[in-house]
């Protein structure tokens, strides 16, 4: 993925959860009265909240592109802003294709937030309840808004104001009620959508106002001949609300927005007839059952427990729920920055790229495979698209495009047309994706519904794309570029090679799975061209040049060959990875994005470098993370890039998950390997592993690693090997691991069928070891 600097190269919430003494001993203990912090001289506001899951300030960012975001899968907003994103609704014509913008009719705010006034409200992000909150404590009342998209009325944007009055008042005052002063402010008429002038109606007592249009301009004429439907329906928003002196009242105003009417309609009514607190209790529950099948707990340590939690409630926002009032939308896929943000050039507008599947979808897999399940659906819906991309170059099989949208054709800007010609190794990401996919299901109903299709032409592209060379007797790729979009048009990139190999690896596999069913061209011939691709490899340094013709030396972007050992996990001597690392390290330039340092740290980690790994893995966040709502950047502070980055929070995870827990999939085994604490943590714990329908969790602390079964499928049969002992799992159990592994979890073989041998280039070009 192409960063903007390339591309332009060519308290509410914690206020209710703390007594007033804690309060104000939080607002005494901040020094100087302050409440921002200094970072290279850009301030930005702290977060004053004690809990990991709540982030808690007195003061907005300065930079609108921190501010957090609420979504529910199908809708999404950042908070104050003007704009409303859903998921699948996309305005442009092929690289002009992003995001189409709807007027935030559900931006409500309150005038004491809006300008200087005698209040100090508290802003509040509530992570485990899937809300933001401002809380302003007035003279005579406490007023408390709540914005959050309903995670059961997927269609929805609530917001809710409480106006409470406190008891003790001053009863000469002259006025007996409570007048808020409130302002909808939606921004500007879309320039993506040709909406119709609002209209109104009554419904149940009630003013709502609803609007309908199309899309200007549809992403490909073959595939979208027509544009898209959308209507929107909002509460009336007065200028001012009113309570009794002595009352209290909550005010709930909410917008729903769908491509078809009578959805969008149905779904504001039924918003509009629940009782307020039940409407946001329905909405709880939902997010906690979320929380409640898998999560990161990290203790003593409260700003990475927290960047934790702020991770995973930004890549949920972005998942589709699931169960809704109305029937789901087609799931359009997981872009680098969320659903919440994709409408401008810098935030990659809403596409789709290697970053899903290389860098969010494996710790989305290990905890809500679900949600895995729906990533690679997204594909299999597009695979068809990818056959005609295939056949326009020459190829054959699958050939997915670089950035895809609503129709799953190229979408890359006309900026940058090398990274859409050349960056090829995402329809190998793809597959590797479905690697790890199948070892953690075994999924067959997936493999019978498209995946033994999307595996062997996959694998016919490889195939297609690869030449013998008749010096070397090897095939050689050429025209490709890897992750390393420094360097383009290159032959033989490592990366590229080994996922493609990998690529015709599994399709000799899944013939094997699927051989009842589905009928594959001669498997072994994957499996011939995979051992004989061309690997580099420099003898003299013991390194893997990243592509043939490589000069040492030459300054690179990004993580690239580094990622043959993690996570692609290919084996190779000790010496070899230390060298790959300790070299790639030196010439990777310091601007790049913030995934490259998270494969730098599980590297060394493996290597039981901690010291090494613990600094790598600080600089795998710091600078990245903006405060107070762990909002991440692309690029380190002072620069920005692309806002709220999925692929920077990815990699952190994957360097948790992955590195401090030591957890690798594998096809036959889930294996622990050296698990060890995050640095100044004093507890570790991964809640809801899913492992062939098991539900496990992995718990570390200083002197011990626990392993304990929640449930499991009647289908596989567990067995730990904790190193001396095999140990059939069962509910309720809890096993002690000692020392410090691996640790090997394994069912029967699948099917009897050959796990896939993955040596690439009959290992002439590197010295063999594991």
């Amino acid at each position: 993925m192409w960063n903007f600097l390339a591309r332009n190269k060519q308290v509410g919430a914690m206020l209710g959860l703390l007594s007033v003494a804690a309060v104000l001993a939080i607002i005494l203990t901040t020094k100087g009265g302050s409440h921002a912090e200094e970072n290279n001289g850009v301030e930005e506001p702290e977060d004053i909240s004690p809990a990991t899951h709540v982030f808690s300030t007195y003061s907005l960012p300065s930079n609108d592109k921190f501010m957090p975001s609420i979504g529910n899968g199908h809708i999404a907003t950042n908070i104050f802003s003007d704009t409303v994103y859903m998921n699948g609704l996309y305005n442009g014509r092929a690289g002009y294709s992003h995001r189409a913008r709807i007027p935030a009719w559900a931006n409500i705010r309150l005038n004491s937030t809006l300008t200087h006034h005698p209040y100090s409200p508290v802003y509040s992000l509530d992570t485990k309840e899937g809300v933001f909150k401002v809380r302003v404590d007035r003279e005579r009342s406490v007023v408390t808004q709540r914005i959050y998209a309903h995670r059961f009325y997927t269609r929805a944007i609530v917001n809710q104001i409480s106006v409470d009055s406190k008891t003790h008042y001053d009863p000469n005052f002259l006025y007996q009620e409570l007048w808020i002063a409130i302002k909808l402010m939606p921004g500007e008429e879309s320039k993506d959508i040709a909406f119709e002038d609002p209209i109104p109606e009554i419904i149940d007592g009630r003013t709502v106002w609803s609007s309908c249009g199309q899309t200007m301009e549809s992403e490909d004429l073959t595939y979208q001949p027509l544009p898209v439907d959308v209507c929107a329906f909002w509460t009336s928003v007065p200028d001012h609300l009113v309570v009794p002196q002595r009352g209290s009242r909550v005010f709930t105003f909410a917008m729903t927005a769908d491509k078809n009417k009578t959805i969008a309609r149905q779904e504001l009514i039924k918003v509009l007839q629940e009782d307020g607190e039940e409407l946001f209790q329905k909405h709880v529950e939902h997010w906690q059952q979320l929380y409640q099948q898998g999560g990161v707990d990290i203790e003593g340590n409260l700003e990475l427990g927290k960047i934790v939690n702020g991770i995973w409630y930004y890549f949920l926002s972005s998942l589709p729920s699931e169960s809704s009032f109305q029937p789901l939308d087609k799931y359009y896929g997981l872009s680098p920055t969320g659903l919440a943000r994709g409408g401008t050039f810098e935030d990659y507008e809403g596409h789709n790229f290697w970053d899903t599947e290389t860098w969010m979808y494996p710790s989305i897999l290990l905890l809500y495979p679900q949600y895995a399940n729906k990533l690679l659906q997204y594909r299999l819906d597009m695979a068809y698209v990818a056959a005609e991309l295939a056949k326009l170059t020459g190829h054959k099989g699958y050939r997915f495009p670089w950035e895809s949208a609503y129709t799953g054709v190229e979408v890359t800007q006309p900026c940058c047309p090398d990274v859409a010609i050349y960056e090829q190794h995402i329809s190998g990401c793809i597959s590797f994706a479905v690697r790890q996919y199948l070892a953690m299901t075994r999924d067959e109903e997936w493999l019978k519904h498209g995946g033994c299709d999307i595996v062997t032409n996959i694998a016919d592209f490889w195939a297609s794309r690869a030449v013998i060379n008749y010096n070397t007797g090897l095939y050689d790729i050429s025209n490709v570029m890897g992750p390393d979009e420094d360097h383009r048009n290159v032959t033989n990139s490592v990366f590229t090679n080994v996922v493609a190999g990998y690529s015709l690896y599994l399709a000799q596999y899944v013939s094997c799975l699927c051989k009842s069913y589905y009928m594959a061209k001669d498997p072994d011939h994957w499996a011939d061209i995979a051992w004989s691709l061309a690997l580099p490899y420099d003898e003299e340094h013991n390194y893997h040049p990243q592509f043939s013709g490589y000069h040492r030396g030459d300054k690179i972007k990004q993580a690239d060959a580094i990622l043959l050992g993690f996570p692609l996990q290919y084996a190779m001597n000790t010496s070899t990875r230390t060298n790959d690392l300790n070299y790639y390290e030196s010439v990777t330039r310091e601007n790049g994005p913030a995934m490259t340092w998270s494969m730098h740290t599980i590297g060394h980690l493996k290597l039981d470098d901690h010291r090494k790994a613990n600094a790598i893995f600080n600089k795998s966040y710091e600078g990245f993370v903006r405060e107070p709502f762990k909002v991440w950047t692309e690029l380190r502070r002072p620069d920005v890039g692309a806002a709220n980055f999925f692929t920077g929070m990815g990699g952190f995870l994957q360097a948790l998950i992955f590195g401090y827990a030591g957890i690798s999939i594998h096809m036959d085994r889930l294996e622990i390997d050296k698990p060890r604490l995050p640095p100044d943590a004093t507890k570790f714990i991964i809640r809801g592993i899913k492992y062939l329908g098991a539900n496990l969790t992995l718990e570390l602390q200083a002197n011990s690693t626990k392993l304990s079964v929640t449930s499991l499928d009647d289908n596989w049969r567990l067995l730990l090997n904790d190193g001396k002992y095999n140990i059939t799992l069962a509910p309720g159990v809890t096993v002690i691991l000692p020392g410090t592994g691996p640790f090997t979890i394994r069912s029967e073989q699948w099917k009897d069928c050959k796990l896939p041998s993955d040596i690439i280039g009959q290992n002439y070009l590197r010295p063999i070891g594991t």
